[in-house]
């Protein structure tokens, strides 16, 4: 409620993204150039028909995929991890514009809208941020995405779901082999938590190789979920 009040009465005065000058706030964080930018980038490739990344034309599955496919359904993201995306997520995550949040999952929402494959969701529930990271970020912007998106789509949000049983390193650190055994076995659901038959949404904010976006899935469906979709804001390009 702070917040809502600070930002009416402190309005943004510069564009989130190109820094523009003018008048912004959670409903309008970036200018109309930037957003017009951010639509021709969603339509700069095809999208791998399962996880999403954007893939050369004519490819339907990554070379991820292909190799090894995924135990979730599909996932899908707003845009690719470029330019006004990339920003936006660093923006959010790195400098604390939790205002942003509900704008990205506003289009987070549409995304979902669009995509039949989604289906019936049950539940909603963000990806969990390391002890580290929150004890930094003093938030996760994953969980202010989550809530956003159940506000616009009338779900539930479960957040404290999956929790995570070892502290990793950044991600953005490691090669793609890192990531995956960084990750082995770092998600647990919370015990008591009954998902058995019950349909997730998996909501993070960039879905790169992967490796977070499978482990969680993994528990998710080992704790009885019957399947998993993800959303992000952002994703990677594939092969």
């Amino acid at each position: 409620m702070l917040e809502k009040c600070l930002e009416i009465l402190f309005p943004q005065e510069y564009c989130s993204i190109c820094r523009s000058p003018g008048r912004y706030n959670s409903k309008q964080p970036w200018c109309q150039e930037c957003m017009d930018q951010m639509i021709e980038l969603q339509c700069s490739g095809v999208n791998c028909q399962r996880c999403g990344k954007y893939v050369q034309d004519g490819s339907g599955i990554c070379a991820d995929c292909s190799r090894e496919a995924p135990e979730f359904e599909l996932a899908r993201a707003v845009g690719p991890y470029e330019e006004q995306y990339r920003i936006a997520t660093k923006v959010l995550k790195f400098m604390g514009k939790k205002y942003l949040a509900p704008q990205m999952g506003s289009m987070m929402a549409e995304k979902i809208r669009q995509e039949p494959g989604f289906g019936k969701i049950d539940l909603i529930i963000p990806v969990p941020l390391s002890a580290n990271s929150m004890q930094v970020r003093g938030f996760n912007q994953t969980e202010l995405l989550a809530k956003q998106i159940g506000k616009e789509l009338g779900m539930k949000v479960e957040c404290g779901v999956i929790h995570r049983v070892k502290d990793t390193p950044h991600q953005s650190e490691l090669t793609r082999e890192e990531r995956e055994k960084n990750l082995l076995s770092a998600f647990a659901v919370k015990e008591g938590v009954d998902l058995k038959g019950k349909s997730i949404l998996l909501v993070d904010d960039v879905y790169t190789t992967g490796s977070t976006a499978r482990e969680c899935t993994r528990v998710l469906l080992r704790a009885g979920a019957s399947r998993v979709c993800i959303i992000t804001w952002a994703t990677g390009r594939g092969f």
